[in-house]
């Protein structure tokens, strides 16, 4: 009986939530990024992949990263970038993707006070990811997973 009520707990409650491979897409679908981790690393990866290739991406560190927060900010065709992405306390392992195309950075803009803020993920062709929780907070990018 215990057993039972274990499995039950776990089909009702339980994550199914795949975090090792997802992927962004703008609104019209038109540009993706597919984050693919393994374990404390992390691949950026321009458009739709199931594994990692041998170039289009960027490799980071996700360890200190907090569970908690995880999040992401992505801008799609802003002023100078394809896409420009975010993904606060990673530490840059590895470039192999086009830097004057594609823009990523290891830490949010700080405010006036030097405090991290994702204020620049909310505007248009923007928006933000909680990856603890797989949930966009932006009706500008669709995550799929």
């Amino acid at each position: 009986m215990f057993v039972v009520g274990i499995t039950v707990f776990l089909v009702v409650f339980g994550d199914y939530t795949n975090r090792a491979n997802i992927k962004i897409y703008s609104a019209d679908k038109k540009q993706c990024v597919t984050i693919i981790t393994q374990g404390k690393m992390r691949y950026f990866i321009n458009g739709e992949h199931n594994s990692v290739p041998k170039t289009e991406y960027i490799k980071i560190d996700k360890s200190e990263i907090p569970l908690i927060g995880d999040e992401i900010g992505i801008c799609w065709k802003n002023e100078n970038y394809e896409w420009e992405i975010v993904d606060h306390q990673s530490k840059i392992i590895g470039v192999k993707l086009d830097t004057l195309k594609f823009k990523f950075n290891t830490s949010w803009e700080k405010d006036k006070h030097g405090i991290p803020n994702s204020k620049k993920y909310h505007k248009p062709n923007c928006g933000t990811i909680d990856l603890l929780n797989m949930k966009t907070y932006d009706e500008t990018i669709i995550l799929e997973n």
